[in-house]
């Protein structure tokens, strides 16, 4: 019975106590909240439920005092992004990218990156505003050189070498320098407009000689001698010289195609020629030739001249005009017109005189 009675004042007790704390709970919940839970919650505006003791409960993705603010997509950059609706990321201008970690550098920036919205700062090798003017290597020109790319460095026209600081020279130009584009300044030794022929040797000929080398001297075909300036006699030559290329031209006293016969004929036979000076001739031409005193005639000048001819005028000069195919005989022409006779009549003449002087005898 007793047991009883304990158990129900312990009831009454706690009902007693829960009541206490609900109206101490409501005594603290602010009168703001209470007004809110009094409001209607089926507006799509409220983004939170009231419990039966009128505390403000936000519902899931919301948060703040009336439950207002949405709760952005995870990672989302709280400074660069934000949210209108919950787990969503939107970003500020002048952000992107999934959770708006990333800046949008200044439009047409090439070879630059940002830190802030609209910046462009170059990175290594370029620079300008936009940072699309490449640094060229260090060592380059600054006029004759040129780069596209950071760190290169391509020569304009005229120039070459690592760093275009050489010029470049003519093309086609042999042994020359140039200390601006496109010259053809001869190294001693070399001439002409493209230095490709060499100064020869200081004597060498100019016709009959060249060279290849600087003061050097080289014959032509058929030149000889230090100078070039012998010419080549005909091979086998013996006792001759020459005066242009492969001539044989015999010293005195020799005679032959290579002035390898002795012309002594007239020597070893001295009563050759019987009235008149004899000369010797290559054995191919008759071994000699008369030359017959004034009166004689004949090939060794042992025949005199007849003197019991009419008179007769020789004319070597002017020659008669033939008028017909024929000649005249000599016995049908005037004997005392003066006539032009031939070198072989004459002879003729002299033949036939000799017969008639023998017939006599």
């Amino acid at each position: 019975m007793l047991d009883k009675q304990i158990l129900l004042l312990i009831s009454v007790c706690s009902i007693q106590v829960l009541a206490l704390v609900k109206a101490n709970n409501n005594k603290n919940i602010p009168k703001w909240k209470k007004q809110a839970c009094e409001v209607p919650q089926q507006n799509e505006y409220f983004h939170y439920k009231c419990d039966e003791n009128g505390d403000l409960k936000c519902l899931p993705g919301w948060q703040g005092d009336l439950c207002d603010v949405p709760i952005c997509r995870q990672k989302c950059d709280p400074q660069n992004g934000y949210c209108k609706r919950p787990f969503e990321c939107r970003c500020k201008l002048g952000f992107y990218g999934e959770n708006c970690e990333q800046c949008i550098p200044l439009p047409g920036c090439q070879n630059g990156i940002c830190h802030n919205p609209f910046e462009c700062k170059c990175v290594k090798g370029w620079r300008g505003v936009f940072c699309n003017e490449p640094i060229c290597r260090e060592d380059c020109h600054p006029t004759h050189g040129y780069c596209e790319n950071a760190g290169e460095c391509k020569c304009r026209i005229g120039w070459t070498g690592k760093n275009c600081r050489d010029c470049q020279i003519l093309p086609g130009c042999m042994h020359g320098t140039c200390t601006n584009p496109f010259e053809c300044q001869c190294l001693p030794g070399w001439t002409g407009f493209l230095c490709d022929r060499a100064i020869c040797n200081l004597n060498c000929n100019k016709q009959s000689g060249y060279c290849t080398k600087p003061g050097t001297c080289r014959c032509k075909v058929g030149w000889i001698g230090n100078n070039c300036s012998e010419c080549h006699p005909y091979p086998g030559c013996k006792n001759g010289n020459c005066t242009r290329p492969w001539e044989c031209n015999c010293h005195p006293r020799w005679g032959g195609l290579l002035c390898d016969e002795e012309l002594n004929y007239c020597e070893k036979n001295r009563d050759v020629c019987q009235h008149g000076t004899c000369k010797s001739l290559p054995k191919d031409d008759g071994n000699f030739e008369c030359s017959c005193m004034p009166g004689y005639f004949g090939q060794r000048c042992d025949r005199k001249t007849a003197t019991s001819i009419s008179r007769i005028e020789v004319m070597p000069t002017f020659p008669m005009r033939e008028t017909s195919s024929q000649k005249p005989l000599l016995s049908e022409r005037n004997t005392t017109t003066p006539i032009a006779i031939l070198p072989t009549e004459l002879s003729l003449i002299h033949e036939g005189t000799d017969k008639n002087i023998d017939n006599e005898t």
